[in-house]
């Protein structure tokens, strides 16, 4: 897999590209997602005072119906906020991510880079699962076990809760997530811009409808709805960070 970054070495091999060292203006963004395809279900594990992570993990096949909320967010904030026209890119079939941050800088494929520059793109957004511990948010505190990673739901069963709008009690919830980082890049420089880590959960608990089932606390049409929600909402916050100076 043949990758390039424009550092001095890649001047010298490239040296027509733009040498600037200030952020370029944001005019037209490509937006390439590895977070969409895979949706984890994450059922906590009794703990028994060990560290390892014990959850029992499983992937729902969703098809590219997760990636198209995605990539629709991220066009719909980036035209929000000014900054042009958001061009979906289509992440390889097969085959490893098609990038990787090195340090203060990105690291792409070849083929990504012609596709950038040919459309004519200022920037890159690439939206990458990341992975982080467990931490989802109740009502007036948190709870959680192992790790979790990329777009997904947490199911406790274990843990006793009561909704804090009629105060019924409920056996475990369900939490569904948003556990990624959305790398902005320079396409002139490859430079990373920003860099918005979303760590972004909802805990839902439903006794009449869940009984000792936390995953039947959404039906499935409000779990897509409440992941959508999530990830609007964080990519949202993450075009709103392109105002601010960039950090790495």
């Amino acid at each position: 897999m043949m990758i390039v970054r424009f550092r001095r070495l890649a001047m010298i091999l490239l040296t027509a590209c733009a040498t600037a060292t200030s952020a370029a203006p944001i005019t037209k963004v490509g937006v390439m997602s590895a977070a969409g395809r895979d949706v984890q279900v994450v059922v906590r594990a009794p703990t028994t005072g060990t560290r390892l992570d014990q959850n029992a993990r499983d992937r729902l096949q969703v098809g590219d119906a997760i990636e198209r909320i995605v990539l629709k967010a991220v066009a719909d904030s980036v035209r929000r906020h000014g900054y042009g026209e958001a061009l979906p890119l289509a992440l390889p079939a097969k085959g490893s991510v098609p990038w990787q941050r090195d340090g203060d800088a990105v690291l792409v494929t070849q083929t990504l880079f012609d596709a950038a520059k040919k459309a004519g793109l200022s920037h890159l957004l690439l939206i990458q699962p990341a992975r982080g511990e467990a931490n989802l948010k109740l009502y007036r505190s948190s709870s959680g076990a192992g790790q979790l990673e990329g777009l997904g739901f947490y199911v406790d069963t274990m843990l006793e809760v009561v909704r804090e709008d009629n105060n019924q009690p409920a056996a475990g919830f369900l939490a569904p997530y948003v556990y990624v980082d959305m790398l902005l890049v320079d396409v002139a420089t490859l430079d990373l811009q920003t860099v918005y880590r979303a760590r972004a959960s909802v805990a839902v608990a439903d006794p009449g409808r869940q009984g000792n089932d936390p995953w039947q606390a959404l039906s499935t049409e409000r779990k897509v709805d409440a992941l959508r929600y999530l990830i609007e909402e964080e990519t949202e916050r993450a075009v709103q960070q392109w105002k601010a100076a960039p950090a790495r």
